[in-house]
């Protein structure tokens, strides 16, 4: 990630409805930009994309594009991925109530020149297939206000971040192979934090959280996006299938 702004200045691109960056139009300095690349060659044109998830974490199946930018040619392709808005209504979440709310995103390489409302059947059949594919490793986190120390959403996070747009690190977690006083201390952690455990996995409990099956961290400084071609959510934890270590 290069830069990020407050997220109170996103208020005045909001009277924008447009496709920031498929239009040409000079919408002044973006509230965040991302740099990445293309892992692999693919066969078909595309464009590199934002894609704001609609659905809980960590599915990537009900996503709405944002905002797109050019690839270079050549290999790796790289592109900036410039945000000038803040994302939309339908991909803001809570993970508890009083918790700072968030929007969470990934990119993606997507067809050349789909329109924004057909972004939401990817991946389809080809020809869109083989130029489709999203970064499985990172999330784009917008948040906007500051995450308080000692909340519940400084544990998902991995860390008390700052109101705005941010990227994190997202690895699969192989939940049978969390070890019980792994499981306990993470459970009173979070009741600490105000989280209720009463010994279940039932959705809100502490336990449910420490049972997600991904866990985020901050990124090394200059970490960049890393689009995979072909892949279209989270793949299982390495290991997964193999008996758990002891």
């Amino acid at each position: 990630m290069r830069s990020t702004r407050h997220p109170l200045l996103a208020l005045a691109a909001l009277a924008c409805a447009c496709d920031p960056q498929a239009d040409g139009k000079y919408l002044g300095e973006p509230l965040a930009s991302f740099d990445g690349y293309v892992s692999r060659a693919g066969v078909a044109p595309l464009e590199a994309a934002m894609l704001w998830q609609r659905g809980p974490p960590p599915s990537s199946n009900d996503q709405e594009l944002a905002t797109r930018a050019p690839v270079q040619t050549g290999f790796p392709a790289r592109f900036t991925l410039n945000l000038y808005q803040p994302p939309p209504a339908a991909a803001r979440r809570t993970l508890s109530p009083g918790e700072v709310p968030y929007a969470r995103g990934n990119a993606g390489a997507v067809p050349y020149g789909i329109a924004a409302d057909a972004a939401g059947a990817l991946p389809a059949s080809p020809p869109n297939a083989a130029a489709y594919g999203i970064d499985p490793n990172h999330w784009i986190i917008y948040l906007p206000s500051d995450v308080p120390p000692g909340s519940l959403m400084e544990w998902w996070l991995s860390a008390a971040l700052p109101a705005g747009f941010h990227l994190l690190r997202v690895s699969a977690v192989d939940t049978t192979c969390i070890p019980a006083a792994q499981l306990n201390a993470c459970a009173a952690n979070l009741a600490g934090r105000g989280i209720p455990d009463d010994g279940t996995a039932n959705p809100g409990t502490a336990r449910s959280f420490c049972r997600a099956p991904y866990r985020l961290s901050v990124p090394l400084p200059g970490e960049q996006l890393v689009l995979d071609l072909g892949t279209v959510g989270l793949g299982p934890a390495a290991g997964s299938g193999a008996p758990c270590p002891p």
